[in-house]
Order: C-alpha cells, then structure tokens, then sequence
C-alpha cells in the first residue's frame, strides 16, 4: 500500500517537474533603426534541451527514491527516461511564437 502511495507522490512530482521548463523570454531593447528589424525569436532547441535536462535529473532523483528497496538503478534509469522525455517535450511545446515583425508606417503622400 505504501508503495502505490510512493509511487502516485513521485508521478504527480514528475508531472509537476514541467515548470523547470518553462521560458523566461523577454525583450527590453531600445533602437532606432531606419530599416524594419525583427529580434530573434525565442529557442524550441535551448528550451527543450534544458527542459529535457531538468526532468531527467528530477526523474532519476524521484526514481531512485522510489525504489530504495530494489536497489536505486532500476528507478533511476526509468525515472530519468520518463522525467527527460516529458521535460524535452514540454520545453519545446512552451516556447512562445516569435514576435511579430515590425513594419515602419508607409511615408506621408507627396514625400
């Protein structure tokens, strides 16, 4: 019985670990150009990357625990493949879209 419990406390841990992947885009920038500019979008590969990172390390951590009886591999290994899959793949679907470019107004009639 305790062990389901365990088990349901590390599942619900591994599904609340998607906040470590969450983008922390912003864009303060003042500049006067003459020329439309658009800023370079936030990253799906750095944000699924460090999702994928953080997950894998919560899951192997959560895994291990779990499974202190058995021995700390079995779960470890498990909970870092589960944890970096589901952190990889939130990171990169909580990318925010690329801000929309910026297009000067068009000049005054009879410039």
């Amino acid at each position: 019985m305790i062990r389901y419990f365990v088990t349901g406390i590390a599942v619900l841990a591994l599904t609340a670990s998607v906040a470590f992947a969450q983008d922390t885009y912003s864009s303060t920038t003042t500049t006067t150009v003459t020329q439309p500019v658009t800023p370079p979008g936030p990253n799906p590969g750095a944000n699924a990357v460090g999702g994928g990172v953080g997950g894998a390390a919560l899951g192997a951590a959560i895994g291990c625990i779990v499974t202190i009886p058995i021995g700390c591999a079995p779960g470890a290994a498990v909970g870092a493949a589960i944890g970096g899959g589901t952190g990889a793949v939130v990171g990169a679907a909580s990318t925010p879209p690329p801000p929309p470019a910026y297009y000067p107004p068009p000049p005054p009639p009879g410039y």
